[in-house]
């Protein structure tokens, strides 16, 4: 074998041979791809860092253009299922939706974005769903990466001394991605920031309180007010799960703010929340009155609006013959105010199953074939990943811009996914 290794005795595993596809990450994108694979009977295994599913942090999904691809991806029997994984699955989708803007500054509706069918996707309930029925192996670190000299193999070296070896391999673990940075190098891997961040707040309150959060006018789910002074507010509801007690809901809440992106914050918690809730005093309902109840001690996540474009020449990175490359947040992770993130996501694992299957199937593992299946595939995901890289920070940048807001990308485009994309998903 070529390439680099560690020190230190080394366990090879292999689980199910070494004519499978190795997924890295057991997020939703790879959770995807393997429901994918085993949907094509095409061996599989996951593998995922962290010691079992349970994750510190938890946030909402918007799934919308890419609800095929999803489709394609999952057993229907999961797919009925997916509106208990809603934020609250008691609200019904609707075919068509709208996400309301308001000036944060009088609650005057400024616009609309249209959507088709919008599913409004609580992170740990997708994730759980998605991980029914698969081969996942818990507290695995990825160390390393291994070709063969014939072309033919890759060999994924853990943290723990264990290996398993592959005919190609998937890197879907997230923003900081530890194959991204094995394959072009520990700076050209790191995600950028831009010059905006927010604390990200999670809360519940009194019942008469949680109603008030989602009285008419406002959407029952969620609704955005950039403020003329810069800042952009967003409240929706995280957990809706128990209709009959609304001081069981959780809502999640935040306003960004600019902030250079080479400055330190050094804020504490409770300065945090401080500062959250002195931006909040220049908004109207609800959004002041959801930060103004938040206790002074509650804790909040606090985070700069980061990015990593695919399509920058520095950071092409070499495939070796189709046996890794990236996908979701490890290709391309944007800024979130656009709500586009995991609808690309889902999209590279309908891709890549695709790709996977145009030559699985046949029984042809020729490097060849399985090398201009990923070239297909980074062809078309390193343009389309970059691109809305780039119309993801134009629209943070315009929803902290009051005279920019309604020529932002999410005004002007909506929700709607590319023409071309539309027709590789017609399948």
């Amino acid at each position: 074998m070529e390439g680099s290794s560690t020190n230190g005795q080394v366990s090879t595993v292999q689980f199910g041979g070494e004519n499978k596809v190795l997924v890295i990450g057991a997020g939703s994108t790879g959770l995807a791809l393997a429901q994918g694979l085993k949907k094509a009977r095409i061996p599989y295994v996951v593998y995922e860092r962290d010691e079992n599913a349970t994750r510190k942090r938890n946030w909402s999904m918007g799934l919308h253009w890419a609800v095929p691809a999803l489709q394609y991806l999952i057993p229907d029997e999961l797919l009925a299922r997916i509106q208990g994984t809603q934020t609250d699955p008691n609200v019904p989708t609707k075919d068509a939706d709208q996400l309301p803007f308001i000036n944060g500054q009088t609650g005057e509706l400024i616009g609309e974005i249209k959507s088709d069918k919008f599913y409004r996707l609580r992170r740990d309930k997708i994730r759980a769903l998605l991980l029914e029925g698969l081969d996942v192996r818990w507290g695995k670190a990825i160390s390393d990466l291994i070709y063969s000299t014939d072309g033919r193999k890759i060999t994924a070296r853990f943290a723990d001394g264990t290996e398993d070896t592959g005919s190609l391999l998937i890197a879907s673990d997230g923003l900081h991605s530890t194959v991204r940075t094995l394959l072009v190098g520990s700076e050209k891997a790191k995600v950028t920031p831009i010059d905006f961040a927010t604390a990200m707040c999670f809360t519940k309150h009194s019942r008469d309180r949680a109603l008030f959060l989602r009285a008419k006018p406002h959407h029952p789910l969620y609704q955005v007010a950039p403020h003329p002074n810069g800042y952009f507010g967003w409240l929706s509801l995280h957990d809706g799960d128990d209709p009959d007690h609304p001081e069981n809901w959780t809502f999640y809440h935040y306003i960004s703010f600019r902030e250079p992106r080479n400055v330190t914050n050094d804020r504490s918690n409770a300065e945090h929340v401080a500062h959250q809730k002195e931006l909040a005093r220049q908004f109207t309902d609800p959004f002041k009155s959801v930060f103004e109840w938040m206790p002074d001690d509650h804790p909040v996540w606090y985070g700069k609006l980061r990015q990593w474009d695919p399509s920058e020449p520095e950071h092409k990175w070499d495939d070796h013959d189709g046996r890794v490359t990236l996908a979701g947040d490890a290709a391309h992770p944007m800024t979130f105010q656009r709500g586009q993130g995991f609808n690309h996501a889902i999209m590279d694992s309908f891709l890549l199953c695709k790709g996977i299957e145009s030559f699985w199937n046949s029984g042809d593992f020729s490097s060849e074939q399985r090398a201009a299946a990923i070239t297909d595939y980074e062809n078309e995901m390193i343009p389309r990943g970059g691109e809305e890289v780039r119309l993801s920070e134009a629209n943070s940048i315009a929803m902290h811009d009051w005279e920019k807001v309604m020529q932002s990308p999410s005004m002007k485009k909506g929700m709607h996914v590319s023409h071309q994309a539309a027709r590789i998903m017609d399948y």
